[in-house]
């Protein structure tokens, strides 16, 4: 439910709010609004009516400030949302740019602008941690009766749900699923095959077989980043129930799968396959430079990375890129992914609510299509014709072996999404924590998997009502 303990972001925000209200700065003294309150100063509440405009109001010059982080021209988004106010003449879009190419940093600017009482009509948010502790806060209005007043079948129309306890506060933009990037000429020189399914065991194989050299000249099979979805490997590719809160709030801890994503990693660092932990963190390094500049052989990423290694991105690598499926954690389990992406979402206090709820709607279909850059969560895009413009590009034939992408893409079933608890940061940094400790030699595999298994726990009786 969303009346969990919000963490000390949420909190933070609210506080900064009630001053803000107090000394005439903000339109609304409401605070810590949950997801079963009315929105914090909008009209509308979860299951009731939006407050539709009279018909002349509908016709009424608008400007939408919409607030994200990426780069306008490098997106397209100047190109899109002028077609949108094309097709929409009496609404106009500004865009606001929280911190450039910084998601993380851009969330807390809009919180701050939020508490400030600045205008917001659109919000995108980049993760389902972010988007539930927003929805928590009641920054985000319940889309539910917009879409029904549309007409709007939502599982007809999405492949993300993006449903909190029933109710929809934001559209799906781009959608993120999971394989393998392998250098295929890495491949090739050990006689190794472009796998068409395997385990999270044969992975490790490749890896050691990849791995060669000593030193500064050593070359790794593959890489692990800091992100917590590093830690949680296997759960990450079950079809439901692929993080460490169940889908009715308990934990998914006491089993294989959360011991086997520590192994993972306690066998990868004990054969000397993947770049070592201490070397990615006092050197900060990008997983995106690692991998492309030919460091390491494999990667498990997202499908943000598809054009990159189709030569359309910030480093061009001089080999050619395989797709393999996300590794299963045994034999004979289906090929899946997780989830995740963009979420665009109206703000509670808009002043244009209809206006932005036509703007998102928009863009989560046909502005999506017509910036070609992602895969994205609309069903109405045809994914052939995504996947040709994704990897289109003069060197792109060199670069990029599209079968594979085709294979790895039809035979990976979507996950469930799952929208994170609002504490879910301070899970994500209890499980860090033990995996940070085993990797730097502090904690045993069995110690490590008890602490992270504990924490959650605690973490989660915490949090309940």
């Amino acid at each position: 439910m969303m009346k969990r303990r919000i963490g000390n972001l949420g909190i933070a925000v609210i506080l900064m709010a009630a001053m803000l209200s107090a000394c005439g700065g903000s339109k609304s003294g409401d605070s810590s609004p949950s997801a079963s309150a009315p929105a914090a100063g909008g009209s509308s509440s979860p299951g009731s009516s939006p407050s539709s405009p009279s018909p002349s109001a509908a016709e009424e010059q608008v400007t939408l400030k919409v607030y994200h982080w990426y780069d306008d021209k490098i997106e397209k988004f100047d190109q899109v949302f002028a077609e949108f106010t094309k097709q929409h003449p009496n609404i106009k879009i500004e865009s606001v740019v929280g911190v450039l190419n910084d998601a993380n940093e851009t969330m807390k600017k809009i919180d701050l602008a939020a508490a400030s009482g600045e205008d917001i009509d659109v919000m995108i948010l980049n993760s389902p941690t972010n988007y539930a502790q927003r929805a928590a806060l009641g920054l985000l209005e319940p889309l539910n009766d917009y879409l029904s007043e549309d007409g709007v079948n939502y599982e007809a129309e999405y492949v993300s749900d993006t449903s909190i306890d029933g109710k929809y506060y934001a559209l799906p933009g781009k959608l993120n699923q999971y394989f393998v990037l392998l250098n295929k000429d890495d491949l090739d020189k050990a006689n190794l095959p472009v796998p068409k399914q395997w385990t999270w065991d044969e992975y490790l194989d490749y890896a050691k077989k990849l791995t060669h050299g000593e030193g500064a000249q050593k070359h790794y099979g593959t890489y692990f980043h800091t992100w917590v979805d590093y830690s949680i490997l296997p759960l990450m590719g079950q079809p439901e129930n692929n993080n460490v809160v169940k889908s009715d709030g308990t934990p998914n801890v006491d089993n294989e799968l959360f011991r086997q994503g520590f192994a993972i990693r306690d066998r990868a660092k004990k054969d000397g396959s993947a770049v070592p932990y201490e070397d990615t963190i006092s050197q900060k390094l990008n997983y995106r430079n690692v991998y492309m500049n030919g460091q390491a052989s494999m990667i498990e990423i997202g499908s943000w990375m598809i054009p990159e290694a189709a030569g359309n991105g910030p480093i061009k690598q001089t080999f050619k890129t395989a797709f393999a499926p996300y590794p299963t954690a045994k034999a004979g389990d289906p090929i899946a992914s997780k989830t995740d992406g963009d979420f665009w979402a109206v703000y509670s206090k808009s002043k244009h609510k209809e206006a932005a709820y036509t703007f998102i709607k928009w863009m989560t279909s046909d502005g999506l299509a017509l910036q070609g850059k992602y895969l994205t969560a609309s069903k109405k895009i045809d994914v052939g014709q995504t996947i040709d413009t994704l990897t289109a590009g003069p060197d792109a034939e060199k670069l990029i072996d599209k079968e594979s992408l085709k294979y790895v893409l039809s035979v990976t079933k979507p996950a469930k999404l799952y929208i994170s608890v609002p504490y879910q940061g301070e899970l994500d940094k209890a499980i860090t924590d033990e995996m940070e400790k085993m990797l730097l030699g502090n904690e045993d595999l069995d110690t490590a998997v008890k602490n992270a298994q504990q924490r959650v726990k605690d973490l989660i009786a915490a949090n309940k009502q």
